[in-house]
């Protein structure tokens, strides 16, 4: 179980519980490049929280791609606190809703961003 992770009530849209495998890429403060593979916890069309081993800085840019349908979105790092198991709980938000990444059969009615 994760710590420390700040609850917010009013979301912009409806949170799901997804344990799914993501790449992410960031840069590190020395310049360079650092992929990683990591793994969400919850999830939403506007971010979410994910578990991975190295520590980011809120307010650092990073790529999150989903391996099995290759969708990318690249967000902001909000929040990075230790995670109980090792690791870090990292929140994070898309530049833009990014429903599709997820690849949901049935995703909540409020993902909507666009007409099918």
């Amino acid at each position: 179980m994760l710590e420390g992770i700040e609850i917010h009530t009013r979301r912009r849209s409806q949170r799901v519980t997804l344990q799914m495998a993501v790449q992410i890429q960031l840069h590190l403060v020395d310049g360079r490049l650092l992929r990683q593979d990591a793994f969400t916890q919850v999830v939403n069309a506007h971010g979410g929280l994910l578990e991975m081993e190295a520590r980011p800085r809120a307010g650092q840019r990073m790529l999150l791609m989903n391996p099995t349908s290759g969708v990318q979105q690249s967000a902001t790092i909000l929040s990075a606190k230790r995670a109980r198991e090792g690791g870090y709980a990292v929140a994070f938000e898309f530049d833009s809703p990014a429903p599709k990444l997820w690849a949901l059969v049935f995703p909540p009615d409020d993902w909507k961003t666009e007409p099918a």
